[in-house]
């Protein structure tokens, strides 16, 4: 097993497919190499897909109702853009948001016969272009019935997004934006994993030393887009600092919230 280093960068390069081999790990479905030929010195890379809202429902986590109706209530960007006044007052609004992995180190059908798809929400926004994370989440769903479709364009496919079992759960420790504003932005974000079908794969690490760069999402102001479903991403790890034995691997998840770059590690118990 290739060593980790703790450096993140979100891209949006496609890499080619390449299948696992007997060196792969397998977790509820999902099938990765970490020593897979392409990757260098990369350990774990994924790119996924997503579609993203501003609500007034502050989704609970792994609520597929309250989703729904976030999903429902979206508001048009314009709104969302005019509580903007650099004061540290809430707007009332929440960025939730549900998509697909479709690659993970160079390999697409590393999830044969079953999809791996994200959902996130609690993210609340304040006035002057800062979010909350006081109950931000985001999870991972392993799912047999490969019934979700990018991008989300109603609310039976909110519900396809999180009707897996939970590959990875975890909270949102920090999320702010490193440049532009909510309809047009870059972020970057620190998550800690807490639970699922996978968590164990990933080691607990210091969330210091980490070098976070975002891809880009954006809504459609012209038109006053209620959402936003161009965002696509990818983050990879080089790995040359530390060795972790095997089953006992650092996560690197990148979820493209305004182009978010995120950080996962093992919750400490």
């Amino acid at each position: 097993m290739k060593s980790i280093r703790r450096v993140l960068t979100a891209t949006t390069i496609a890499l080619a497919s390449l299948s696992a081999n007997a060196s792969s790990i397998s977790a509820g479905g999902v099938t990765w190499d970490p020593d897979w030929v392409d990757g260098g010195e990369q350990d774990f890379s994924l790119s996924y897909d997503f579609t993203q809202w501003f609500s007034s429902t502050n989704v609970a986590n792994n609520n597929v109702g309250s989703m729904q109706t976030s999903y429902t209530n979206a508001v048009g960007i314009n709104t969302v853009l005019s509580t903007l006044n650099g004061s540290t007052a809430s707007t009332g609004y929440f960025l939730s948001g549900v998509g697909e992995a479709y690659l993970i180190n160079g390999d697409y059908s590393f999830c044969s016969g079953c999809e791996l798809t994200l959902a996130f929400g609690g993210l609340e926004l304040f006035k002057n272009n800062t979010f909350d994370v006081t109950n931000a989440w985001i999870n991972l769903y392993v799912d047999n019935s490969a019934d979700y479709s990018h991008p989300t364009s109603n609310v039976a496919e909110v519900a396809s997004a999180m009707d897996g079992n939970i590959w990875i759960s975890a909270s949102i420790l920090s999320f702010g934006l490193t440049g532009g504003t909510v309809d047009n932005g870059l972020a970057s974000a620190q998550i800690q994993v807490t639970g699922g079908l996978a968590a164990s794969y990933f080691l607990d690490s210091s969330l210091a030393g980490f070098a976070l760069q975002s891809g880009s999402a954006f809504f459609n102001a012209l038109s006053n887009a209620k959402y936003s479903s161009q965002g696509n991403g990818q983050v990879h790890s080089d790995t040359s600092v530390v060795t972790v034995p095997e089953p006992q691997n650092i996560l690197m998840f990148s979820l493209g919230l305004l182009g978010l770059a995120t950080v996962l590690r093992r919750k400490k118990v």
